[in-house]
């Protein structure tokens, strides 16, 4: 189970979470810069309190959180932030999106929650530097392909309500569409790191670099799919409303590949 110190650090990062949120929405609403700046600050703190959660329990359980889908949402949703945050602050990225990052971490640690947090022995055979690169890179690129996709929302809500006055100092559609394809670069980058770590972790633990796990096979199409974009952006020229539609149906085979992998039947290894 948690430890007590874990529970609390578990509980202030997401009342930390869901203040900014609130924050956040009361001064993009108002269009007030000042609660906005505030609503970030918070995400710092909130980000602190997750470290704190993670490193918690890290120590109590004597092994890095990777081994099942608590501590898989868990470290997911801090690698998410955190490359949020990574590029907000140098004004890489639209600050905004936070609207659409936020409410994916929050899910992700209620995901986690709610599938139990015992704690889970990490065996011999996942023992391995393997695991822990293939986890992170599996986090790193949902945490671009995240911020992709919040790029897309607010691009489709800009060229939807250019006059409207909430939406003015929001960036032009070509710089957020231009910022949601290099976010997906990065992450079919990352993604690809993720998959090829996952072989050789794989070829270690079971004998075999591939065994077509639901698991496996929905990784493998999400890959593909964002191999497609790519195509489709440089030879088929689909830029703006197209890209943000598929960076938005993207979205969707993530949420399979990731969490919806039991509905497809059992895995040989444990998803998030």
């Amino acid at each position: 189970m948690m430890s007590i110190i874990e529970i609390i650090f578990f509980w202030l990062t997401v009342f930390t979470y869901v203040a900014a949120f609130c924050s956040h929405l009361i001064g993009f609403i108002s269009r007030k810069e000042r609660i906005v700046d505030f609503a970030l600050r918070l995400l710092w703190i909130g980000l602190i309190f997750h470290t704190a959660a993670i490193i918690t329990r890290w120590v109590t359980s004597g092994h890095p959180p990777v081994t099942d889908i608590y501590e898989l949402n868990l470290t997911g949703g801090w690698f998410t932030l955190l490359l949020f945050l990574a590029f907000e602050k140098p004004g890489k990225v639209e600050r905004h999106i936070a609207l659409v990052v936020i409410p994916v971490v929050f899910l992700m640690l209620g995901h986690g929650y709610i599938s139990g947090t015992e704690i889970t022995p990490m065996g011999p055979d996942f023992r391995s530097p393997w695991l822990v690169v293939h986890v992170i890179f599996a986090w790193l690129s949902f945490g671009c392909y995240a911020i992709a996709t919040g790029a897309a929302v607010f691009l489709l809500l800009k060229m939807r309500n250019p006059s409207k006055e909430r939406f003015r100092k929001i960036p032009a559609p070509e710089t957020l569409d231009t910022a949601g394809y290099r976010f997906i670069v990065l992450g079919f980058i990352t993604h690809a790191v993720m998959i090829v770590s996952g072989t050789i972790w794989a070829k270690k633990l079971w004998g075999h670099y591939w065994s077509w796990d639901p698991l496996e096979t929905w990784s493998l199409i999400a890959f593909l799919f964002y191999a497609f974009y790519l195509h489709a952006r440089s030879f088929l020229k689909w830029k703006m409303k197209r890209a943000a539609w598929l960076t938005l149906a993207g979205l969707l085979i993530l949420i399979i590949s990731f969490w919806g992998v039991g509905w497809f039947g059992p895995n040989i290894h444990p998803g998030p």
